[in-house]
């Protein structure tokens, strides 16, 4: 009878050690995190132009969808190398993008992007050198493809005023008005003073025979002047070095 008991402690003492060894040492063979992975790497320069409520960041986005499904900020080292992983992006991401995003996650400038399937495991997003700057965000957002067609555009310049790469920033920024004497095309720190972001907010220059308030009409794109101004109205970066 004492034999019995001490061979069925034996063998509980046994099944309990083998339970705590599965918990201890689980099978993890072939388990993966959920979505996929978007992995960014390039030399970035402008990041600190921008001032707080906006971010830079590797982000997903749905087909024909502004609002960010996934989004990761981005971290640059002092010598401009940055490099971000993105991790459980879920199936409806068709896009993965370096961008700058507001605070609601919505995008205000793409700066670099991929497509991606549904299939993909990793996602590679890689360029040389980006300049994420405020300045080169307005210029490709706003000046390239709305602006520089009437100025600077098929070698015309409206108003005498060129908003094409190289040349908008220099013959806007401290830069006398000749349609408003007395007024500068943009005053540093004060949009209010500003007559570029006047007459896309207003309706100021509809007595010039233009209304240019028809120009941007997206709320994020104007509030990307206006901020670009509010904040110094920075040009130094990347396009017009």
């Amino acid at each position: 009878m004492r034999l019995s008991r001490i061979v069925f402690g034996l063998a509980a003492v046994c099944c309990l050690a083998s339970c705590d060894e599965g918990r201890l040492f689980p099978d993890n063979s072939g388990r993966t995190e959920e979505g996929r992975t978007a992995v960014f790497s390039a030399v970035v320069s402008g990041a600190d132009t921008w001032p707080s409520g906006y971010t830079i960041a590797l982000a997903g986005f749905a087909e024909s969808e502004d609002y960010a499904v996934a989004s990761r900020n981005i971290a640059v080292s002092a010598d401009g190398i940055c490099a971000a992983e993105l991790t459980g992006l879920p199936a409806s991401v068709a896009v993965v993008e370096l961008c700058a995003l507001d605070r609601l996650r919505r995008r205000v400038a793409t700066f670099a992007s991929t497509a991606c399937a549904a299939a993909d495991d990793i996602v590679r997003l890689q360029v040389d050198t980006v300049d994420v700057s405020m300045a080169a965000a307005v210029q490709q957002e706003i000046f390239n493809p709305t602006c520089a067609q009437c100025h600077g555009g098929a070698a015309f310049a409206a108003a005498g005023l060129n908003l094409t790469e190289g040349r908008s920033f220099a013959e806007l920024v401290g830069v006398a008005s000749t349609k408003a004497p007395g007024t500068l095309r943009v005053s540093p720190g004060s949009s209010d003073e500003s007559l570029l972001y006047r007459i896309l907010a207003g309706n100021e220059s509809a007595a010039w025979g233009y209304d240019h308030s028809v120009e941007v009409v997206r709320q994020e794109k104007l509030q990307l002047i206006k901020n670009w101004i509010d904040h110094g109205a920075q040009y130094n970066y990347g396009i017009q070095n």
